[in-house]
């Protein structure tokens, strides 16, 4: 941070206990130091976000003044309330305008258009509002062309280094890289953002930062513009590797672009630990309510002692006649027999998963049992299907070999790279449809691979069931964890 009166300096963090410097520390430091000194706008408190802070229209309004904007054409801007003065003035200047779809959960990029006829002050602010980017934007997608003059991003920390820290969700990091594979960032696109003074560090820890991270070209506060130095290079891309599954589903964008990386021939592997979404631990823990007596038996308890002591003994007496009742219940047993104890019925045990395989590029007219239909003809027969065909994939299960309820019977003996075998170059078709008639859609060629192998449901078909039944009781909707 800057030094000032308000803002601790280098040296008063040194001279405190050491912890461990992470990103989130300095995060914490940020979020706290704009909230202990009335620095926080809405939407309160700034924790776990994009902070919003006093001087945000004077940093949009400096931003504004740089030849960078003037000769600037197409603006991305993120969808924060800090940035939302930038997105006044790119409208109000007439500047096509890009927001990302928030946390990339329903698309990528919207262009935000006026309606004819509207273009005052309160149709603009209307616009830039979050609902008003989903109303007045149209979706662009990652197969659109897209040329990109200057990039602002917001942030919680930076330096004069380049060096930018986010909320910690990677949004920015993955919009930014999607747009790299878009080829919307060229060599002199700009990467500006707006911050207050405070979130401002001469220099934060190299090794704290990744090839993943984007770094800031222009540092523009409510008092000042910073060209950093730029320590690091800008991402080439979407780096696969550390990403997980999770985030895929969490951002159909990501799988899309994957299956369109993979179709290509380029190596897409993710990372099966899932660490790269930051959990909310940091967030306050929610305060468990304390149990109190109401006033009136409280003072009762204190008018009548012999009375209150009744109660309670009266109340632990009746707790007991219960357990004792339903004791000698259950072991007089169905008969009623006392003395006899009903045998418990052993537990079933629950499959064990052996190995996995996940099939993608699903149409999302493909209906489960043209999958199904597929399976058969080339003799896969999974014992759990977790279907996900509106997602566009879906996993398959296989379970341990082990015996079944005949004698001598067992589960038939497969393997991986037999199912792998199997399955190479199938093509799946589409037969659903939202109107009456079905459409028929051309055959589609599937993504075959290994997945980790994952526990399935309590609710899941035994092992005994044929594979079949398994397979229709299965729910279409049911997450394997």
């Amino acid at each position: 941070m800057q030094n000032g009166d308000a803002t601790p300096t280098a040296t008063d963090t040194t001279k405190k206990a050491p912890e461990e410097v992470t990103k989130q520390s300095f995060r914490q430091k940020v979020w706290r130091h704009l909230e202990s000194n009335g620095l926080a706008m809405f939407p309160r408190p700034v924790y776990n976000r994009i902070p919003n802070f006093k001087g945000a229209l004077e940093a949009a309004a400096k931003l504004a003044e740089l030849d960078i904007f003037k000769n600037a054409n197409t603006v991305k801007v993120n969808p924060d309330k800090p940035q939302e003065a930038v997105r006044v003035t790119c409208l109000e200047q007439h500047k096509t305008l890009y927001v990302p779809v928030p946390r990339l959960q329903n698309g990528f990029l919207n262009r935000l258009e006026l309606p004819e006829g509207e273009s005052g002050p309160a149709a603009i602010r209307k616009a830039v509002s979050r609902n008003g980017m989903e109303t007045y934007g149209k979706p662009i997608g990652i197969e659109d062309t897209v040329s990109l003059d200057l990039v602002v991003m917001g942030s919680v920390a930076v330096s004069k280094e380049g060096y930018r820290i986010g909320k910690g969700r990677g949004y920015g990091d993955l919009e930014f890289g999607l747009m790299m594979h878009m080829k919307a960032i060229k060599p002199d696109t700009i990467v500006a953002t707006t911050v207050h003074d405070c979130q401002v560090f001469d220099t934060l820890p190299a090794e704290l930062f990744g090839p993943h991270d984007v770094p800031i070209d222009i540092i523009i506060t409510p008092t000042q513009v910073i060209e950093t130095q730029r320590m690091s290079q800008r991402p080439v891309g979407i780096l696969w590797h550390l990403l997980s599954d999770r985030r895929l589903q969490l951002m159909p964008i990501l799988g899309q672009l994957r299956e369109i990386e993979m179709l290509a021939g380029r190596a897409c592997t993710l990372k099966e630990e899932d660490t790269d979404v930051e959990e909310r631990a940091q967030q306050r823990p929610r305060r468990m309510r304390r149990r109190t007596r109401s006033h009136k038996s409280h003072s009762e308890g204190e008018g009548n002692t012999t009375e209150g002591e009744e109660g309670k003994g009266g109340n632990r007496a009746r707790r007991s006649m219960r357990r004792r009742n339903n004791k000698s219940v259950g072991k007089e047993g169905k008969e009623g027999k006392e003395g006899e104890v009903k045998p418990r019925r052993p537990k079933r045990q629950r499959p064990v998963i052996d190995f996995s395989v996940k099939i993608s590029n699903i149409s999302p007219t493909t209906r489960v049992r043209d999958l199904k239909q597929a399976l058969s003809e080339r003799g896969v027969k999974p014992q759990i299907m977790v279907w996900k065909g509106f997602r566009g994939f879906c996993y398959l299960h296989f379970f341990k070999a082990g015996p079944q309820k005949g004698e001598g019977d067992s589960t038939p003996a497969v393997n991986m790279d037999s199912v792998l075998t199997a399955l190479a170059q199938m093509s799946v078709g589409g037969s659903g449809g939202a109107g009456e008639e079905p459409v028929e859609e051309k055959p589609r060629l599937l993504t075959v691979e290994p997945a980790p192998p994952r526990q399935p449901p309590a609710d899941a078909a035994p092992a005994e069931a044929p594979p079949a039944a398994q397979l229709d009781a299965q729910p279409q909707t049911a997450e394997v964890h």
